[in-house]
């Protein structure tokens, strides 16, 4: 267990917005303790709230909407550590099977959950005798505690306002073509509608931008490809990239990595988290 890999933070934000979606290697377990807005996630919108236990998957587009003062817990682990700290009869490595999962919490559950996780903070590996075995209990005492819990759970029912529901068609149409040309004009023409139209219904019901969403899904797709071990130059043409050095250079820009240095730390093992926001 001395390689388990996992990253714990505790967030207060008197104003807070995620900038920009993303997406990492890790699942992400995240526990509001206000009821802040909404999360999107899964191409789907669903209220982010206190008392409610949040999972996502590892290569799943998500962004957080906070409305006013926001404070969350948020664990990022691996499925290779997830794996290493699991038993043949007690299996983590579900946790990181599905895209989305959320569980809402009792009340006496949410008072337990909260402690187990500030639990974890307080025993951090110091380097002392005995902090890394603190620290790893720690860690296995709340993923032992969460995993029949989210196990049990579903995505549940999304937010389905008049916007979204416009929009929702267009999420669907655009992750299907991602590898065909893509541009406003087009969107707007195949579904009979003004650009004007397109770019403000879509920001109303998701909170960014339609090019914003398709050059984030084209480099998951492209991640998944590299991870696939299709070629780098094979992997842009299939996300839609129709210039290679375009690839390159929006892959770096959003992951910190080449896609072929990403290629390689991923066939090694060395998964990095995506630069941004956790």
């Amino acid at each position: 267990m001395t390689n388990v890999e996992f990253h714990l933070q505790l967030n207060h934000n008197e104003t807070w917005n995620m900038s920009r979606l993303h997406f990492h290697d890790h699942c992400e377990l995240l526990l509001p303790l206000v009821s802040p807005g909404n999360i999107f996630v899964s191409d789907q919108v669903y209220p982010l709230r206190r008392g409610t236990l949040y999972l996502i998957g590892e290569n799943t587009l998500h962004r957080t909407m906070a409305e006013g003062f926001h404070a969350r817990y948020v664990l990022h682990i691996s499925k290779k550590s997830l794996a290493q700290l699991s038993t043949p009869q007690t299996d983590l490595t579900g946790l990181c099977d599905t895209p989305f999962r959320r569980s809402e919490l009792k009340s006496g559950e949410m008072t337990e959950v909260i402690e187990l996780f500030q639990a974890l903070e307080r025993n951090k590996n110091d380097g002392s005798f005995g902090s890394d075995v603190r620290q790893m209990v720690a860690l296995l005492n709340l993923l032992i505690r969460l995993a029949p819990v989210l196990s049990a759970a579903t995505p549940g029912e999304s937010i389905q306002n008049r916007d979204f529901l416009r929009v929702s068609p267009i999420l669907d149409y655009i992750r299907d073509n991602l590898s065909e040309p893509l541009t406003l004009d087009h969107i707007a023409g195949r579904f009979y509608i003004s650009k004007h139209y397109l770019c403000r219904v879509f920001k109303a019901a998701t909170g960014f931008s339609v090019m914003e969403y398709i050059i984030y899904s084209r480099v998951l797709k492209a991640r998944q490809l590299l991870q696939e071990g299709v070629s780098v130059q094979r992997a842009g043409e299939l996300s839609g990239f129709s210039d290679n050095s375009h690839f390159i250079r929006t892959f770096g820009h959003l992951t910190g990595l080449t896609p072929g240095r990403y290629a390689k730390e991923y066939q090694s093992g060395d998964q990095v988290l995506l630069r941004g926001e956790l």
